[in-house]
């Protein structure tokens, strides 16, 4: 008989039940990583952090590091040789270093410009973050409208669904017309194909989302946040920090320092060298004899033909055309701003109105409809007038709700706050 051991009573698990359980846990970690859930908020988050684009555009802020490295330092020195030969081993060898300095502060103003190169980057950063981020909450708002549009046509084919099964029931019975019950068939299935369009908006919506949030075309995402109505309207407030102007507002101070280096850079830099000279040549009656000397030289370019008048005026228009664009951007927020609150406000009567004063009649029509077809009181076409009259209504008032929340978010994007 074979040994017993202490552990005898313990299976050990197979090979097959290690690959079964290792494959189902890849599986629901697989399943789980699909799923993406999301708000209004947490998309513009999401947006900021992971789009490919803004991925891409991050690289600008290395770009202009990487030049300001290479600005507002002494150009390289010159190294001059001469060498001069003649009968007899005369001749001559000078070996001299020149180094260019600037008279002015053309140095001091390239650092700057340089920097400020740099925060024109950040800014342009900043800039297609909120834009992008405006972006996927309008996508947001698109897909939770399609899903919600998609359950509400559900929901109406479902209760067409019983309706036509009732009638059918009471038909075999007796106690209807057969007829009334094959046309409340036709119109439930009429209601079902409707949902087919909206299946494909509902795709759509997430392609473009999921390329905006750089994930994978697969995923699924899980809207986190109905499309209900705030009590109000948000009050009026003041425009946030936009990154939009604060670029503008630094191309004009930009351009004031490209002003200022023009002017800088109408005189070329002075040159300051030294050189070591030696000298064979023949000196009678002593023969040939050795020199050497040590000089210093100086060069100053004049500023006769090219004087840099022309790129002064080509700095000072392109410094107050920046000084009018920002005076046209300010006046386009300013308008836009208060556009897009009345807009929103608007919309939200609207959405509100249909939400209250065109919902419950209109349900209340369908269920008075339907209790006068019971009692013989009407024909079965007012039935099915009053269904088709709340269809339309329910997606009117699913429209008015998605405008007014994307008239929130275009609000929230001239306050520049695309993320709360």
């Amino acid at each position: 008989m074979p040994p017993t051991t202490a552990c005898q009573g313990t299976v050990a698990p197979s090979p097959m039940r290690l690959r079964g359980a290792l494959l189902l846990l890849l599986s629901a970690l697989g399943a789980s990583a699909s799923e993406v859930m999301l708000t209004a908020e947490t998309v513009a988050r999401m947006a900021r952090d992971r789009n490919p684009e803004l991925r891409a555009a991050r690289h600008l802020i290395a770009e202009a590091e990487g030049r300001a490295r290479m600005t507002g330092r002494l150009s390289n020195p010159e190294v001059d040789t001469e060498i001069a030969g003649g009968q007899e081993f005369e001749g001559r060898v000078a070996i001299g270093i020149t180094q260019r300095f600037p008279l002015t502060s053309r140095l001091r103003l390239e650092r700057q410009l340089s920097a400020l190169e740099i925060e024109s980057a950040k800014l342009e950063v900043r800039e297609r973050e909120r834009q992008i981020a405006v972006a996927a909450r309008a996508g947001f708002y698109e897909l939770a409208t399609a899903k919600e549009a998609i359950s509400l046509a559900r929901q109406q084919t479902s209760v067409a669904r019983e309706f036509a099964e009732t009638l059918t029931e009471g038909s075999s019975e007796g106690f209807g017309s057969s007829l009334d019950a094959e046309q409340a068939s036709i119109d439930a299935e009429t209601l079902g194909s409707a949902e087919q369009p909206l299946r494909v908006g509902e795709v759509q919506a997430s392609a473009r989302l999921a390329e905006l949030l750089g994930q994978p075309p697969e995923t699924r995402f899980v809207i986190k946040e109905s499309l209900a109505l705030p009590q109000g309207v948000p009050a009026k407030r003041p425009v946030g920090a936009r990154p939009d102007l604060i670029l503008a507002e630094l191309a004009v101070e930009a351009g004031a320092v490209d002003v200022s280096l023009a002017k800088a850079t109408r005189w070329d830099d002075v040159g300051v060298g030294l050189f070591v000279e030696g000298d064979r040549l023949r000196d009678e009656p002593d023969g040939i004899e050795p020199e050497a000397m040590v000089g210093m030289r100086l060069t100053v370019p004049l500023p006769f033909w090219q004087n840099g008048s022309g790129r002064v005026s080509e700095k000072e228009a392109a410094r107050e055309r920046q000084k009018a664009r920002l005076e046209a951007l300010r006046l386009s927020v300013r308008t836009n701003m208060a556009a897009s609150h009345q807009i929103m406000t608007i919309r939200y009567e609207a959405a509100v109105r249909a939400q209250t004063k065109l919902l419950p009649p209109a349900r209340t029509q369908v269920s008075n409809a339907e209790a006068a077809y019971a009692r013989g009181e009407t024909d079965i076409q007012t039935v099915f007038r009053a269904r088709e009259r709340l269809v339309q209504i329910e997606s009117e008032a699913l429209e008015a709700r998605k405008s007014y929340f994307q008239s929130n978010s275009e609000w929230l994007a001239t306050l520049g706050e695309p993320v709360k």
